[in-house]
């Protein structure tokens, strides 16, 4: 019989071995857990706008102080040829977030997923097509991190979701914290009160503009949403990174390594502060008067002169220190005995340079000097930027020359992660943890292979033009030479082969001086172009510019004919008689071309099918569910042909600029995408009946479609037909529901399930 004296000597046995276990094992094991990962993806942050890159490429102090973004200086590395993928936004993000160059997400712009036409009657060249999101389905660093186990958040800008601007969001890419879709409140009660008041003040944080910008100044009045802290030099409630360290703090204790997506919209303009005191006191420092009107506050043209600005920059450093300082204060539950920044990569970067000059009053914002340009430039003051990290095994103080791009961050948050390298992510960038950490100053490719070239574009607007950098040389393509009044082709040496600075603000072109480099780059640029089918801008034939026209305006073939049967449309052009070949065409396609289809009459978004050319004839199915749909064909000269005839987009009495279906007139409109959509349901109907479904709403839907198809094409019946049978399909578990063109926007009409996004799904259904 067992005693209760012996029972209590076995239990304290056992616990005491348990004990000496553990303590071996952690002897034995001790290897830190995974580490975190946070990335500060700032907005417009220059190149100089932090001071510690400010002393080390001027050699002298900075006006702006940054001693947060100092302090990651000198605890970690900064890398003096960091690049973004891109001179805007919306195209750099969905390149870092997908580990792609820009044409290969094909997001090159922040305004794309429209038919492509001019701005204006004089513009010789107007942009190509591009859509306005990155593609449901492409792998993303949140949805590989959250697959070797990590807690994903993401907080603030996001801006390449569609036209939509509320689904897809980051919830929908693979993020589990984000804002949900349907109102911007983030998706964890505990860090966030969707009941709160002012929560957009806090959701924009310290950069919500102040207009009038010279007055409206943050207070310490208890109903102020941004009320100073007399305990924090009087600063302004930022809810951006008073959010972030909510989350950190909610993070740390679910046994998790975290991924934290931080991307402030500071410094982005509106150029404007609410902190009264740091605009006082640059003021003060640039011996610039105190603005009694919000017009422009200083009429000096070089050097950090902006108070408005440098208070910007000040408030993005505070919140990033808030961040770190959190970090650095906080003990790690994972890592008993050391703070959390022991094991953390703290990274701060830009999506693109500084903007020198682009919002308000035209007065002189971020100063790149000696870089040439800014942002919207692909010059490299508008795509060199700011990169700091610190983390396990990153030199204090170090600085490195390696030129490295925001898209080597997901094949290097792979390797932080422990994850093997993937060939089906179709990564362009390079495992940079070797340089991060200065074991080596070269990006090498997963196969070992040296990189040693670096691609940008941006083929939009009035300074469009891509670029190639290699070694030390760059190589500039001008896209629109007849609107710009610059250099077709520029080429530069930035840098000697010591790597000694030769031409860093790219002052001498060489384009005649050196044809053997220029036409090597050239070939290998145009490689590139041909390798991700990058859509460049377009010739315009019907351009009204004073002087002569462009060369080959007088043989652009004309549409002889447009054809519809069943799914199938078609155009026709003229051939021969001194007529330019047709050498691409692409169908341009909506499904939301209704306000019967879509939550607001502005996120009308259209997609591209590449179709082949044939011998004066071009022919597509169209996708089901189409609305609209128009062919664009580009000629030997690149002259753009299309089926329907579009209005300047800012000319007088012109369509929408958002809207282009409200006009359906030569367009293939209504019919041809329904029947499509009925093909698919009758397809979708016969998978049903193999796996025994409910398939009486399809029926229904399907019966109904079939009768509006027989009918005269018009939006009153056709939208709802197309509505209800691609919720019919949608509703069911079969491959049809799963179509990416079945699942493009959000509606929340629909409560059925069988879409898969790729993610978790948001409140707001898909269509």
């Amino acid at each position: 019989m067992t005693t209760t004296s012996t029972l209590k000597k076995t239990l304290k046995a056992a616990v005491t071995a348990a004990l000496v276990l553990q303590g071996t094992s952690q002897a034995a094991d001790s290897t830190p857990p995974k580490p975190n990962i946070v990335h500060i993806l700032t907005d417009d942050l220059g190149w100089q706008d932090v001071a510690a890159y400010y002393r080390k490429v001027q050699g002298k102090e900075a006006i702006y102080e940054t001693p947060a973004l100092d302090r990651m200086a000198e605890k970690g590395r900064m890398f003096m040829q960091a690049y973004s993928p891109c001179a805007t936004c919306a195209p750099s993000r969905a390149a870092y977030m997908a580990g792609q160059f820009t044409p290969h997400t094909g997001v090159l712009h922040v305004t794309g997923g429209l038919p492509p036409r001019p701005m204006r009657i004089d513009q010789n060249y107007f942009d190509g097509y591009y859509p306005a999101r990155l593609q449901l389905g492409t792998p993303t660093i949140a949805q590989v991190l959250r697959g070797e186990g990590y807690l994903t958040g993401h907080i603030k800008k996001w801006h390449f979701g569609g036209r939509n601007d509320t689904w897809p969001g980051p919830l929908d890419y693979g993020f589990d914290f984000s804002w949900d879709a349907s109102s911007k409140d983030y998706n964890d009660a505990d860090v966030w009160d969707k009941d709160r008041e002012n929560k957009m003040d806090y959701w924009n944080g310290i950069w919500k503009p102040l207009d009038p910008r010279h007055k409206g100044f943050a207070t310490a009045e208890p109903n102020d949403p941004f009320r100073t802290n007399p305990d924090d030099d009087d600063r302004p409630l930022d809810g951006v990174s008073d959010l972030a360290v909510k989350w950190l703090a909610k993070a740390k204790d679910q046994g998790k390594p975290f991924f934290l997506n931080l991307c402030p919209s500071l410094v982005h303009g509106p150029i404007s502060t609410r902190d009264r005191k740091r605009l006082e006191h640059y003021c003060k420092k640039m011996g610039v008067p105190f603005p009694t009107d919000p017009g422009k506050i200083t009429e000096k043209k070089n050097g950090q002169v902006n108070p408005y600005y440098a208070s910007m920059v000040d408030g993005l450093d505070w919140g990033v220190g808030k961040v770190l300082s959190y970090l650095e204060n906080t003990d790690d539950p994972r890592n008993p005995g050391h703070k959390l920044i022991d094991n953390t990569y703290l990274i701060v970067s830009a999506d693109n340079g500084g903007a020198e000059g682009n919002f308000g009053p035209q007065e002189r914002v971020a100063d790149n000097s000696p870089l040439r340009g800014g942002k919207s430039s692909i010059y490299e003051g508008g795509i060199r930027i700011p990169f700091l990290v610190m983390g396990p095994g990153v030199k204090p103080g170090s600085s490195t020359d390696t030129p490295i791009n925001l898209i080597d961050l997901f094949p290097t948050f792979m390797e932080i992660a422990g994850a093997a390298p993937r060939g089906d992510l179709e990564l362009d960038g390079c495992d940079i943890l070797p340089v991060i950490k200065g074991d080596s100053d070269e990006a090498k490719f997963a196969d070992g292979t040296v990189r040693d070239t670096l691609y940008f574009t941006l083929p939009t607007g009035k300074s469009s033009a891509s670029t190639i950098r290699k070694g030390g040389w760059k190589l500039h393509l001008n896209h629109a030479p007849e609107d710009n009044g610059r250099p077709a082709m520029e080429l530069f040496q930035l840098y000697h082969e010591d790597g000694s600075v030769a031409d860093l603000g790219e002052k001498t072109n060489l384009i005649d001086t050196e044809p053997a480099k220029r036409d090597e780059l050239l070939a290998e640029l145009k490689a590139w172009f041909a390798k991700f089918d990058l859509q460049l801008p377009y010739k315009n034939p019907a351009t009204a510019a004073p002087g002569k026209p462009l060369p080959g305006a007088d043989q652009v073939p004309m549409v002889t004919k447009m054809s519809e049967e069943g799914d199938k449309v078609s155009v026709e052009f003229e051939t021969g008689n001194g007529k330019t070949r047709i050498i691409e065409a692409n169908l341009l396609y909506t499904t939301n071309g209704s306000d019967l289809l879509r939550e607001k009459a502005d996120c009308e978004e259209w997609g591209r099918v590449p179709v082949k050319v044939g011998d004066g004839i071009v022919s597509a199915l169209v996708p089901p569910g189409t609305t609209h749909a128009i062919f664009y064909l580009r000629d030997e000269n690149g002259f753009c042909i299309s089926t329907k005839k579009m209005p300047n987009s800012h000319g007088k009495g012109g369509q929408s600029r958002w809207t282009v279906a409200k006009d359906a007139d030569d367009t293939y409109a209504w019919r041809p995408g329904l029947i499509s959509l009925i093909s698919a349901g009758q397809s979708a109907l016969g998978n049903a009946k193999k796996k025994n479904l409910d398939t009486a709403r399809l029926v229904d839907a399907l019966d109904s479609a079939k009768a509006v198809s027989s009918n005269p094409a018009d939006e009153k019946s056709y939208a709802p037909a197309i509505r209800d049978l691609r919720h019919a399909i949608c509703a069911l578990d079969v491959p049809e529901a799963h179509l990416p063109v079945m699942n493009l926007y959000a509606t929340s009409k629909w409560t059925g399930g069988g879409a898969d996004k790729g993610s978790k799904p948001s409140k707001k259904k898909q269509i």
